[in-house]
């Protein structure tokens, strides 16, 4: 009877735990904000830190699902620009989208409240850092 009370048990907690793995996904959901940090790696000494403005965050919640990925990948890339990085803008804009997968956060976890995307550009030295507050 103790082995049926504990699968029975295990099972409701598997149950109920379940869908808190679709939270910590990234969502078609209009968000308030997004802050990059870009880090060297692997020191994580931030090089450069800023945040979506406004128009940019309005054209980002009309767009959905690989669309989001895309777009926030060229801003993301507009400011790696800045740090004269030994890659192409396209190839930072595909190190991006790769590492965002088929959402701007397929791969997220929660962290304080946010969903965090930790992305490293592979020959850059560099890490970018996407919090999306929810």
């Amino acid at each position: 009877m103790k082995l049926t009370k504990r699968t029975l048990m295990g099972a409701t907690l598997a149950l109920a735990l379940t869908p808190l793995a679709a939270f910590a996904e990234g969502e078609d959901d209009p968000i308030p904000g997004i802050d990059v940090i870009v880090e060297r790696d692997p020191s994580v000494v931030p090089v450069m830190e800023f945040s979506l403005n406004d128009g940019e965050m309005k054209k980002f919640n009309t767009l959905k699902g690989k669309e989001r990925a895309e777009f926030l990948a060229g801003v993301i890339t507009r400011y790696l620009l800045d740090l004269g990085p030994k890659s192409s803008p396209d190839d930072l804009r595909a190190m991006l989208l790769e590492g965002m997968g088929d959402s701007w956060c397929g791969p997220c976890r929660m962290v304080d409240g946010a969903y965090v995307n930790r992305i490293k550009l592979p020959g850059e030295g560099l890490a970018v850092e996407i919090k999306g507050i929810k």
